[in-house]
């Protein structure tokens, strides 16, 4: 090989951006900081992050489309994944230890489901299926939700390397290979831009998680490596300032938008839009350019450990705050300094620890790097698999015939005893376990109108062919219930037909809780709407309705709550037909207890006992509301109380007989439900006709 030849190869060989160091480095930075200091708001340092991993993906696959070399899908995968799954598997082995010493008990289960999923690259989908939100830090936010972002961009490196391989086999010809590539990377952003569009408008909680939502990030990014590759960039003269203007717009779209609602929607491309002038930007040689800064040393030093801190910092946070008791997520400067110090240093351990493992596979081929990406995986699933199974295996211990609202029932007065306060510990414990209290829930989704749109989900409980037909309406303190409704129905031989939906009570017209998004009032609104439409179908022979008591209704000034839940009440039941004939039975609220004020005794028996979280009973249960009054001046409504098999005379305790009452503030666990079944039951027994 002569010289000249030399020289000719090292001038076609592509050139790097070295500004891309530096703009992962300042989009994680981003991340970080909101997370550390902006009480929940959302910066764009991930849409950034999205934008530049599609901008560098698309552009090797587009050069090796238009080199006619072999696109080496599988090699590919392994040099990409070799490098995100040791060190990821690193922090969600810490997170499994974590949730057993470090964070709640009641968070045990999700924590351990969410490691699985995270270890597999779908935690943004079980975000979605479990209906999650990307909330604000605290103790009760979950550890893992930062890993979303990352099971998208690994999606991406899967799919589209496979669509680039899908190309070569539709073609033979290599321009015709690179238009066709182009097309389905245009075609696709647009068509995931116009998705995330629309479902940002009416869901954005999935928005923020949903993959074919954020596809259209990703492609932006492959659409300006077309740019860039074919040279279309801003002129030399003008980067030096529009390098800082991208930059700009970066730094700002955190806090012009609140990202968790705004993204990734039309709003994104503030941060999107500002990476795309970055790196149209870059190579600009004015000495006080962003180009300059971002192939600073420190800024490539900084992209070198960002994913680590990335991966390290929110479960760390989330420790911090677990540990302090905090749920509002304000940890002062010097919480942040030492949750970020953590961090750096467990970023430092863990590059240490893996240097040399990931380095000897790295040196073995791409089957060993594939083997290695396997076993990490496994480190990371196998102990959350095998936990979450012991846990299960923990809570199958079966009620005792004195357990729950038994405890309370004066004509079983050889369960008196069986009780969680003023007396022992029933031998067995608290159930359900502590790690899945918060999830005892009876609500089915088939019975449960999602939030997320307009329908109506009515299910059909007990004898479908009953002559006795009930219709029961309300929101989620129905929903819990509808075990115990079911066992009912099966038991009496009716038929129940039930439809409920969150912070949703049928009521009339205008009738809106405080506080509620345009959104949620607008499903609100629909629900009422569908309820009311069955009710005028008739053939019902009584209206049962349970909900919430203690949530506040939006009224005008100078409106008195109670009475404009009378008035809105009375004007739903007065549309039921033949009134004369159809009883409405409400029943009356259950106690509450704020979280905060039960979690100190949940494993800690003798404050149990001593009665240590118990509230007196005037305070728990909302004596006197709009229902009550409206039922009284119904003259076909009436009201069936339950609570004497909740609370003692005087005081309300959130374990009784042995049973977990709640599941949060005022949800009471299916399995205390279940206890209580026998009494609900006689009550609706007596007061229908």
């Amino acid at each position: 090989m002569t010289i000249e030849q030399t020289t000719r190869r090292a001038r076609t060989k592509p050139a790097r951006i070295t500004e891309i160091d530096g703009l992962r480095g300042v989009s994680l930075t981003l991340v970080v900081v909101f997370h550390l200091f902006g009480h929940g708001r959302v910066s764009g340092g991930v849409d950034v992050f999205l934008m530049v991993s599609g901008f560098l993906l698309t552009l090797t696959l587009a050069r090796s489309l238009g080199a006619g070399r072999p696109l080496g899908v599988v090699a590919r995968w392994a040099r990409t994944f070799i490098r995100l799954t040791p060190p990821a598997a690193v922090v969600l082995v810490a997170v499994v230890v974590m949730s057993f010493v470090v964070y709640e008990p009641w968070a045990q289960l999700g924590t351990l489901r969410e490691v699985i999923a995270t270890a597999l690259y779908y935690e943004n989908w079980h975000l979605i299926s479990e209906q999650l939100t990307y909330d604000a830090a605290g103790s009760e936010t979950s550890a893992l939700q930062h890993f979303w972002s990352l099971s998208v961009q690994a999606q991406f490196f899967v799919v589209l390397p496979l669509i680039a391989v899908i190309v070569t086999l539709l073609s033979r010809r290599r321009a015709t290979r690179v238009r066709i590539f182009w097309v389905a990377v245009i075609v696709g952003t647009a068509c995931s831009f116009v998705y995330a569009w629309q479902l940002n408008a009416f869901d954005p909680t999935r928005a923020y998680f949903d993959s074919f939502a954020r596809a259209w990030e990703l492609g932006f990014g492959g659409i300006v490596a077309g740019l860039w590759k074919r040279g279309i960039v801003i002129p030399a003269a003008w980067r030096g300032i529009t390098g800082w203007i991208g930059l700009a717009m970066i730094i700002s779209s955190g806090f012009v938008f609140e990202g968790k609602e705004a993204y990734p929607g039309p709003a994104a491309l503030l941060p999107v839009l500002g990476a795309a002038v970055v790196l149209l930007s870059a190579g600009s040689t004015h000495r006080a350019s962003a180009s300059r800064v971002l192939s600073h040393r420190s800024l490539v030093q900084l992209d070198r450990i960002s994913y680590g801190l990335y991966l390290w910092h929110w479960p760390i946070l989330i420790a911090y705050l677990t540990y302090r008791g905090n749920t509002d997520g304000v940890i002062g400067p010097l919480g942040a300094i030492a949750v970020l110090a953590a961090a750096y240093v467990a970023t430092m351990l863990t590059t240490w620890l893996l240097r040399l493992p990931t380095r000897w596979a790295a040196n073995r081929g791409v089957w060993t790097q594939l083997a290695a990406i396997v076993v990490a995986i496994a480190i990371a699933v196998v102990p959350a698999t095998t936990s979450h199974a012991a846990i299960m295996r923990s809570a199958d211990v079966p009620l005792e015939a004195c357990s729950g609202a038994a405890a309370l029932d004066p004509d079983r007065p050889e369960c008196h005893d069986f009780t969680a306060h003023a007396s022992r510990m029933p031998p067995t414990g608290v159930l359900p376990v502590e790690a899945l209290r918060r999830t005892d829930d009876a609500t089915r989704s088939e019975c449960w109108s999602d939030m997320g749109d307009d329908a109506f989900d009515m299910c059909t409980l007990g004898d479908p062919d009953s002559d006795m037909r009930i219709l029961a309406l309300g929101d989620s303190h129905l929903a819990v219930m509808t075990d115990a409704i079911e066992q009912i129905a099966e038991d009496q031989g009716w038929r129940v037909d039930m439809a409920a939906r969150g912070w949703c009570r049928w009521m009339g017209e205008d009738a809106q809780l405080a506080d509620l998004s345009q959104m949620l009032q607008d499903r609100r609104t629909s629900w009422r709407e569908e309820a009311d439409a069955v009710v005028d179908e008739g053939g019902y022979d009584a209206i049962f309705v349970a909900a919430a008591s203690h949530s506040a209704f939006a009224v005008p000034e100078g409106t008195d709550q109670a009475e404009f839940e009378t008035e809105k009440l009375l004007e739903a039941w007065s549309k039921r037909p033949d009134a004369e004939n159809v009883p409405i039975i409400a029943l009356h609220d259950n106690p509450m207890i704020l979280s905060s004020v039960q979690s100190p005794c949940f494993g800690n028996a003798r404050a149990l006992n001593d009665g240590d979280c118990s509230v007196p009973r005037d305070e728990a249960i909302a004596d006197t509301t709009g229902l009550d009054d409206a039922v009284a001046q119904d003259p076909n409504a009436v009201t069936i109380d339950v609570n004497d098999f909740i609370c003692a005379p005087d005081r309300c305790n959130p374990v009784v007989g042995g049973v977990a009452v709640y599941r949060d503030n005022a949800h009471m666990t299916a399995t205390f439900i279940g206890t209580l079944r026998p009494y609900l039951e006689r009550e609706l027994v007596d007061v229908l006709p």
